[in-house]
């Protein structure tokens, strides 16, 4: 049944997200093209995705949970 598109448990396990917004975001995240069903799940092609399937990296990875204040310096010095 699901040829052309990933099984929402593949979507699941990549993703590593159980709540479809979540998956949604995630998705985005990486850059991956969806389109989303009845009940707001997303459907997304296998051609999308290099083989074989591997997790994302989680978005927490990619953005610090602090600010970096150095930035707003601007490389600027008293």
């Amino acid at each position: 049944m699901y040829e052309l598109t990933l099984s929402p448990d593949e979507v699941r396990e990549i993703t590593g997200y159980k709540r479809y917004t979540e998956q949604q975001q995630q998705l985005r995240c990486h850059g991956i093209p969806f389109t989303t069903g009845k009940r707001n799940q997303p459907i997304v092609l296998r051609k999308y995705l290099r083989q074989p399937v591997e997790p994302l990296p989680k978005i927490s990875e990619f953005i610090s949970p602090e600010p970096n204040f150095g930035a707003l310096d601007n490389g600027k010095t008293s």
